[in-house]
């Protein structure tokens, strides 16, 4: 299978080369984090590097299936650094060794090695703070932007906008996936299998099978449900039948959350700015698993405001939802610009009932900053109170 080029994520990976920083690439499992450090190592080369230079190891293939010991993997790794020359060490799912943190610390003290590792599992600043100084730098992988898959899929160019959107909210954006278009039987199971391999192997790891209905019955339902106001006693109440406790939802949907399936954003309060107790919105990574648990979706204003919030994602910038009376909206800040943007979603602006349910929450902010609507709907212009309205297909492909 082919490598996908993901410029996007290359050229970040750029620009930390040689800084001292441990670089840990975090995302769902099969959004691209293997092959984008495969490229990374065909562009040290290119750019001159030596081939000895550059160690890359997966530790999930089936090479090193047995290797469990810190100090094995110690002597693994140095048993490759470069005699002469700094060595640039990549690495897949480390984290799966115990006392990895330990293990990736002393190769950067001792080699003064350039490390860049991957995870399908959150990994936080305090799993690291004890042995990484300064701390590590973390790159969110996502999924194929809507960009990125019109390069990849390949539409004949009489296919337009529209309906390439069509395709993506159907097809979603994982990488390996897409190489499956001619084929929509391979397409679907390489979906399947990379999602059962987030559940089984993330989600219920060390619990066993035990509750892998309920886990995928619970991941249904959030689905269902993309980008709604939600707390863990609200998605009880989903369960028509035997509902399981609250905190065995919460145990699931944090797990969930930190295999990346799902982002979860806390609610603010505009009023005092503060944070809803245990209320959050829950993003699917990606809108392939979206219709993989749910059936094919046509583009509903949840869908609209998911495809928003994983392009803001990609963006990285600061992104905050803040709770305006009964709705919500995005607020999006440059810190270093000192700049801020306020994001509502419709999914049409067709008559003065929705028009009023777009403008009113950000009629509401009373601060001079940028006030934007994105909607599905073609015709509609800016509001005459200067709040911008842009088609989520301009949004998308703007750069």
């Amino acid at each position: 299978m082919s490598l996908i080029h993901r410029p996007l994520y290359l050229n970040r990976l750029n620009r930390l080369m040689e800084r001292d920083e441990v670089k840990i690439l975090v995302g769902a499992r099969g959004v691209g984090k293997t092959s984008i450090l495969d490229t990374f190592a065909q562009s040290l080369l290119l750019g001159g590097v030596n081939r000895k230079n550059i160690v890359r190891i997966d530790l999930e293939s089936l090479t090193y299936r047995t290797l469990s010991d810190a100090e094995d993997f110690f002597d693994l790794i140095s048993a490759q650094i470069a005699d002469k020359g700094k060595t640039f060490l990549l690495l897949d799912e480390p984290s799966r060794i115990p006392n990895w943190q330990m293990v990736i610390s002393g190769v950067k003290n001792i080699f003064g090695a350039d490390i860049y590792i991957t995870s399908s599992t959150e990994i936080t600043a305090e799993d690291t703070a004890e042995f990484f100084d300064p701390p590590p730098i973390f790159l969110n992988i996502l999924p194929l932007s809507f960009q990125e898959f019109q390069n990849f899929y390949r539409f004949p160019e009489e296919v337009g906008l529209k309906e390439r959107l069509e395709v993506y909210l159907k097809v979603g954006g994982m990488p390996a996936a897409i190489q499956m278009r001619a084929n929509e039987s391979a397409l679907t199971a390489m979906l399947s299998n990379s999602f059962a391999a987030s559940i089984m192997s993330d989600v219920l790891k060390d619990t066993g099978t035990a509750d892998l209905d309920l886990v995928l019955n619970l991941t249904k339902k959030i689905a269902a449900q993309s980008g709604a106001v939600n707390s863990f006693t609200n998605i009880r109440k989903m369960f028509d039948e035997r509902p399981p406790k609250v905190a065995t939802i919460e145990k699931y949907v944090e797990r969930l959350r930190k295999s990346y399936l799902f982002y979860a954003m806390p609610v603010i309060d505009m009023r005092d700015g503060e944070p809803i107790p245990r209320v959050a919105k829950y993003f699917p990574v990606d809108l392939g698993y979206q219709t993989l648990m749910i059936g094919e979706q046509i583009l509903t204003n949840e869908i609209l405001e998911c495809l928003v919030y994983l392009e803001i994602l990609r963006l990285e910038v600061g992104c905050t939802i803040f709770r305006v009376g009964k709705s919500t909206v995005f607020q999006i800040e440059r810190s270093d610009l000192g700049d801020r943007i306020y994001i509502n979603t419709a999914q049409n602006l067709e008559s003065a009932e929705s028009q009023d349910a777009a403008y009113s929450p950000l009629r509401a902010i009373k601060n001079l900053f940028a006030r934007w609507v994105i909607t599905s709907d073609e015709n509609a212009v800016n509001s005459d109170d200067g709040i911008k309205v842009t088609n989520i297909l301009d949004f998308l492909t703007s750069e």
